[in-house]
């Protein structure tokens, strides 16, 4: 897929690599591309680095984080995170802001989840993992056709019958129905069949439950925090480069930008909740998604819990980042269903009224969302038919929907990154106070967007790095303070101030160099003569 067809479907894991390679080629002097872990499954999970090297290395730099793909059936992530590529490289406007920023953009971050949603079509979260139970249904091919479907079988007591405006769509019974009625399951084999109930034979992983942060052991979670090897790696990566400030992580769920979400705002250091909320609001503006905590993403009568486990805990508890996570929709918002309007809407409204939007919307944009009905003979129940509403797409999202909403959500991220920590050396000055003696005095300032730590109560102590201001001196000279550093704790966002001092012992004309360092705001240096 070329980098003109962004949004005609979404990547596979080839066009995907294939996208990558030709972007490196075509700007090997600003991007580089290297290998995170290799999956279970033999696939790599990809980092993309991209920075101008004249003004220095990437780890010099401040930093900002990009990732999709946690979730398998979410491919417009990828797409959204490889728009951003585009934009950066191919984009002249974007030349200043790579010789300050370095881009650290991870666009699949689960492959082998997302190529089994991409080709099979089989419904799957993250990873899906057998767990041998009698009577376990495990998702297969039966039929040979390369897709994962459902199957029905007629059951006067079955739970579902066809839609009587759309019989594409499979409807659960209600009292007074007249059927034909239908049980259903996912394509596949049941292991230790008894003929009785079936049951799953699979356990369900969440990589965005995996994370160690607020990790807890839920059905949908793993068995220990970072136990997924992809995960593990970008759990590491990200420790390992404590200049990332900020990111995102791209998802497809119904259309919001979901800010940070503790059990209430009250709980928050102050300010960093009016950071969160004032860079969530220019999200909000730049790209027109609803700026949404967790307890407002979901339906209106249900209970919401804290996310245990995800991107957004693990970039503030651990990291101390501005971080989002950008849910850039689904099939009912392609359908033109808002976020609002389907939390709030019944479970019965969103299975018949809104799926039958969504089917009409991609029958009008000619995409495939259904299989029809054949005929199966499965080795445990007999005849079965196997087809139906195809899973496995972004929750059914329409392809060309992507191509309305990526490009506000990259314009967000370039803006977002402009906030990043920026050093710069002020005040710099050498005054002789005795026979070869002089004092150098210089003014470190912060006049970036962002306090140089960021967030005032996130982060743990390690990634939380003091600002440290140098004298550098040549060897005939002779430092005469206790150190040749300075360090603060953090300094603020847009002018920020600190101060340093030595005496030093040299000959008069001796250059010495200041020099005022952070891994989140940067490396700045300045000469002065000792006159």
């Amino acid at each position: 897929m070329s980098l003109t067809t962004m949004y005609e479907t979404f990547y596979t894991y080839d066009e995907m690599v294939a996208f990558l390679n030709q972007a490196q080629a075509e700007h090997s002097d600003l991007m580089s591309l290297r290998n995170l872990v290799t999956t279970p499954e033999g696939r790599e999970v990809l980092l993309v680095e991209i920075t101008d090297p004249s003004t220095g290395a990437a780890d010099t730099k401040p930093a900002y984080y990009v990732q999709a793909g946690l979730h398998a059936a979410e491919g417009a992530g990828t797409t959204a995170a490889l728009d951003v590529i585009r934009r950066l490289l191919y984009d002249p406007d974007c030349a200043q802001l790579l010789r300050d920023v370095a881009f650290y953009i991870v666009p699949r971050v689960n492959p082998d989840g997302t190529e089994y949603a991409l080709t099979t079509r089989g419904a799957i979260r993250s990873r899906i993992e057998v767990a041998e139970r009698k009577n376990g249904l495990v998702p297969k091919d039966m039929d040979g056709d390369g897709r994962i479907l459902s199957m029905r079988w007629p059951d006067p007591a079955g739970s579902f019958r066809e839609d009587d405006e759309d019989p594409r769509i499979m409807v659960r019974r209600e009292p007074g129905d007249t059927g034909p009625f239908y049980s259903m399951a996912a394509e596949g084999e049941i292991r230790d069949y008894d003929g009785t109930h079936i049951t799953s034979g699979t356990r369900t992983v969440d990589m965005n439950r995996n994370y160690a942060a607020n990790w807890k052991p839920i059905s949908v979670g793993s068995k220990y925090p970072f136990s997924e090897p992809e995960l593990r790696a970008v759990g590491d990566f990200t420790l390992d480069h404590p200049n990332i400030f900020a990111g995102v992580d791209f998802h497809c769920g119904t259309n919001a930008i979901l800010r940070l979400t503790t059990e209430s705002d009250a709980t928050l250091n102050q300010s960093d909740l009016e950071s969160i909320l004032t860079i969530g609001k220019m999200a909000e503006e730049l790209t027109g998604l609803p700026l949404l905590s967790l307890r407002d993403y979901g339906d209106t009568w249900r209970k919401k819990n804290v996310l245990p486990g995800c991107s957004n805990q693990w970039a503030y508890c651990r990291l101390g980042i501005s971080h989002y996570v950008v849910e850039l929709g689904n099939g009912f918002n392609s359908a033109g269903i808002t976020a609002q309007e389907y939390f709030q809407a019944s479970a019965r409204t969103r299975a018949v009224e809104y799926m039958r939007r969504v089917l009409a919307c991609h029958d009008e944009h000619g995409s495939e969302i259904f299989s029809p009905w054949r005929s199966l003979e499965h080795p445990q129940l007999g005849e079965v038919e196997v087809g139906g509403i195809l899973q496995g797409n972004a929750y059914y999202m329409v392809p060309r929907c992507m191509e309305t909403v990526i490009p506000r959500t990259t314009e967000f991220i370039l803006r977002h990154a402009c906030y990043h920590p920026r050093l710069i050396l002020t005040d710099i000055e050498a005054s002789e106070c005795g026979v070869g003696v002089y004092r150098v005095r210089a003014t470190v300032a912060n006049v970036g967007g962002f306090a140089t730590n960021v967030m005032q109560g996130g982060g743990t102590e390690d990634v939380r790095r003091p600002v440290r201001l140098h004298l550098d001196v040549p060897q005939a000279a002779r430092i005469l303070s206790r150190s040749d550093s300075a360090e603060v704790a953090s300094l603020a966002a847009t002018g920020g101030k600190a101060y340093g001092e030595w005496f030093v012992e040299a000959s008069s004309g001796t250059v010495v160099a200041v020099r005022a360092s952070h891994p989140r705001g940067g490396i700045v240096k300045s000469e002065i003569s000792l006159d």
